[in-house]
């Protein structure tokens, strides 16, 4: 890669976090798909505002101070949450609602989306719990398919997760009555509590994504912009008022990190969250349709190509759907193995597992969560 000397040097309390960001950019920024593109990215305190571009091709990364042209996407964020940011980059979730409710996304979102990734860096525990995973001698990493196992206890579980064997319950214990969930449903029980924020701009209930989710059915949709142009909550924190429901009974609530939510309206034909990993144990409890993941054993990391700049998860290059065995030729050696997971079953993934997630059916509903140990 290479990098254009000249600093963008603009003056006031915003420095400092554009210089941040820049640095940043710097450490995580890949391009191995030669992509093209241009951010500008603009800091505000009450008037005082600061502005750095960001340009990307196959030449490398170029950054300046914004000129009279117009971006073809510009990200604008406070101040404060810049010093957020910067002071959070190896635990921030972008679909944090404090985070997403004081900024500005105006222009090319897929843009966007490449340069806010290629801010973010791995924690040391993250990094270590990764590693420690990736290197484990386990003849889980060999298995050829699945178990099925019904209501497993607690300590099968642990066991399950010590020795990175993946495992899927049926019939898990629920704190909730036997009828099946529906859109409907959802509306009316949990219709005014609030569910996702994507900007300043845009917050919705669950009626209101609801609503949402249905106009998406009636839609022909073209190209898909990762956690924009579905309507698919793409892991956003479950709300505290619906995680009595939908949490299965195993452990307790504060053994968990926040659950997350995947609830949506998906076209079935591409993938719902492409290729990744997750540094910690988690559970992927389905509600509502099936969902189709491809998973790949933690020993295979150098195989799949891991971006270098990630934080809570991390993702890959390559697309399992469409590889470019050209730019990724390790790729072809990768073994896979397949499961499909039905409503009211609970998928339990070992650390660093990589996974792809396809939804059979549309809508669905999904909620993950971590073991926090």
């Amino acid at each position: 890669m290479t990098l254009a000397k000249d600093r963008a040097t603009p003056v006031g309390d915003g420095q400092k976090y554009l210089e941040q960001f820049q640095d940043l950019l710097v450490q995580g920024f890949e391009n191995p798909l030669g992509e093209e593109g241009d951010c500008r990215l603009r800091l505000t305190d009450g008037p005082s505002e600061w502005s750095l571009d960001i340009c990307f091709s196959a030449a490398g990364l170029h950054f300046s101070g914004p000129d009279s042209s117009a971006a073809s996407a510009e990200l604008t964020i406070p101040v404060t949450t810049a010093q957020r940011l910067v002071e959070d980059i190896e635990t921030v979730d972008f679909r944090d609602p404090e985070i997403m409710s004081t900024v500005r996304l105006d222009g090319n979102l897929e843009t966007i989306n490449r340069i806010a990734k290629a801010l973010l860096q791995p924690s040391s525990d993250a990094l270590t719990r990764m590693s420690a995973a990736t290197e484990k001698a386990s003849s889980a990493y060999r298995i050829k398919e699945v178990e099925r196992v019904e209501r497993p206890t607690e300590l099968e579980l642990l066991t399950a997760l010590s020795e990175g064997r993946p495992m899927i319950v049926t019939d898990p214990p629920l704190p909730r009555d036997s009828r099946p969930w529906t859109l409907d449903r959802l509306a009316n029980e949990y219709g005014d509590v609030p569910l996702r924020v994507r900007s300043a701009e845009h917050q919705e209930t669950v009626a209101e994504f609801v609503a949402s989710m249905r106009a998406f059915n009636a839609a022909r949709v073209g190209k898909i912009i990762e956690g924009h142009t579905k309507p698919y909550t793409e892991g956003c924190a479950l709300p505290e008022a619906m995680r009595s429901a939908f949490v299965p009974g195993y452990f307790s609530l504060h053994d968990y990190i926040e659950p997350q939510i995947w609830l949506g309206s998906v076209p079935v034909t591409m993938p719902a969250s492409t290729l990744h990993r997750d540094p910690m144990d988690g559970f992927l409890y389905q509600i509502m349709g099936r969902k189709r993941l491809i998973l790949y054993s933690p020993d295979q990391a150098p195989l799949l190509y891991p971006m270098k700049a990630w934080n809570n998860y991390q993702p890959c290059w390559v697309s399992p759907e469409q590889p470019e065995y050209q730019r990724f030729p390790r790729f072809k050696e990768a073994q896979r193995l397949e499961v499909i997971l039905q409503p009211g079953e609970l998928l339990v993934q070992p650390a660093s597992w990589f996974h792809e997630v396809y939804c059979l059916d549309s809508p669905t509903f999904s909620v993950s969560y971590f073991y926090r140990h």
